[in-house]
């Protein structure tokens, strides 16, 4: 049982690391040209105010790879949703291994005599 609880901390662990880290894909913008054949990230420096996210003409600042905008949206908006269904599910299995690891041993188990 115990085991049980360690796995499901190091797998509410990946969920979070999971979830940070595409936040922060999310948040930073992908990686394109700007037409100067120069690869840069041109919308990590840009507020919440006026972030690509939420102004969508914006987009066409990268000229290549096509449709990358599109595809970092996607991409990070799913590994977000997983992890954080991750961290969810295994936090709910560390607080139900936990509470089978005391619980349980404070239940007596009756014996059936012979007869």
């Amino acid at each position: 049982m115990l085991l049980s609880v360690l796995l499901a901390l190091l797998g509410f662990a990946g969920g979070v690391y999971c979830a940070v880290f595409s936040s922060m894909g999310l948040i930073g913008g992908p990686l394109c040209d700007t037409g100067d054949g120069e690869y840069l990230y041109p919308f990590r420096n840009n507020t919440l105010e006026y972030n690509y996210l939420f102004n969508q003409t914006t987009w066409s600042i990268c000229k290549e790879p096509e449709n990358i905008i599109l595809w970092n949206i996607v991409l990070f908006s799913i590994l977000l949703a997983i992890g954080v269904i991750e961290a969810i599910l295994c936090l709910i299995q560390v607080t139900n291994g936990l509470i089978g690891f005391v619980c349980g041993t404070c239940m007596r188990r009756r014996k059936v005599g012979m007869h």
